[in-house]
């Protein structure tokens, strides 16, 4: 596979200089075993990452969508929003390690470039991250029992990039013979 001109990571923090390698075993997706810096050539994916993690939150990619369900109202989340940051990094030190469309480098990397948004949700949807804010518990509660198949279940809700005519993406609906 052929290296991407630019590798993105997002963030919810403001980092100065540069990415330092890092191991998370927080939960049971974090699987690897060696410290790095991990980016993606998808500035959806990567905008994904710059939602705070202390809020309730459910981030996925199925057919070729990057998305994001939030538990609550925008109201609510409007007065929690810090904004975000994606750093552009160059590609030299990374590796293709792990997901389809993630990379990794094992050396800290210094950006080239640092996109700071005022509004994560202003953010996520001018990358093209599909955001959805989710205010009913059974709607929610099948967002995460469904974790690797959401697409059936996305359709039937309004994103905030159709209330915004922003970036629209639209999943389709498989139907069984």
């Amino acid at each position: 596979m052929q290296k991407p001109e630019k590798i993105y990571h997002g963030s919810s923090e403001k980092i100065n200089g540069a990415l330092k390698p890092a191991l998370n075993h927080t939960t049971l997706e974090h699987v690897h075993d060696a410290p790095a810096v991990f980016g993606t050539d998808r500035i959806d994916v990567s905008a994904l990452f710059m939602f705070p993690m202390n809020a309730l939150a459910s981030i996925g990619f199925e057919q070729d969508i990057a998305y994001i369900c939030i538990w609550g109202v925008p109201e609510e989340f409007s007065q929690k929003d810090k904004g975000g940051y994606i750093y552009v990094l160059p590609t030299e030190t990374f590796e293709k390690v792990g997901k389809d469309y993630e990379w990794q480098s094992f050396v800290e990397v210094t950006p080239t470039e640092i996109k700071e948004f005022g509004s994560v949700i202003d953010g996520m949807l001018e990358c093209g991250v599909q955001v959805y804010f989710i205010n009913d518990e059974n709607t929610m509660d099948s967002i995460v029992a469904q974790k690797d198949n959401r697409a059936p279940i996305l359709p039937s809700l309004t994103s905030e990039n159709q209330k915004r005519n922003i970036n629209i993406k639209h999943f389709a609906i498989n139907k069984a013979p």
